[in-house]
């Protein structure tokens, strides 16, 4: 169970189980993952497709 201790314009202090806790930590991680993952497949929806010389040039110069 989770209680609100103090609440006020700008934050909310919280009393929530450890196992609670860690599991919206997890959740918080997952979700900015996502995040990243989504933003970069529309980046490579909008690049344009290489053929395979380029492909090996580009793989080589990393």
């Amino acid at each position: 169970m989770e209680s609100i201790l103090e609440r006020t314009s700008r934050s909310v202090t919280v009393r929530i189980s450890t196992r609670r806790w860690n599991k919206l930590q997890e959740l918080e991680r997952a979700y900015k993952l996502a995040r990243i993952i989504k933003r970069s497949m529309k980046q490579v929806e909008t690049e344009p497709a290489m053929n395979v010389e380029e492909t090996i040039v580009t793989l080589r110069s990393l």
